[in-house]
């Protein structure tokens, strides 16, 4: 995955691929094979978590839930900051 996720002190809404992570994650849930609670008990938060995130109702969930997913996912990300410094 080459998604850089631009950190800053902005409102989530203002990252700059935040939508297009989301979707990826969205895409992988689906893709995956597993159930929601499979995946769930994979990253230590709830099947309903899970599932809010695939379906879309959860936005922008916490990061202590979105990394854990992606890992899960087999995803993995680089933070770097919006100057290019790692």
């Amino acid at each position: 995955m080459n998604n850089v996720v631009h950190m800053s002190k902005r409102k989530p809404r203002n990252f700059t691929k935040a939508e297009e992570v989301l979707e990826e994650i969205r895409e992988r849930i689906h893709m995956d094979g597993r159930t929601h609670k499979k995946i769930a008990e994979a990253t230590g938060v709830s099947p309903s978590t899970v599932g809010h995130i695939a379906t879309g109702h959860t936005t922008w969930p916490r990061h202590t839930t979105l990394f854990p997913l992606m890992q899960a996912l087999g995803m993995k990300m680089r933070i770097e900051s919006p100057d290019g410094k790692r």
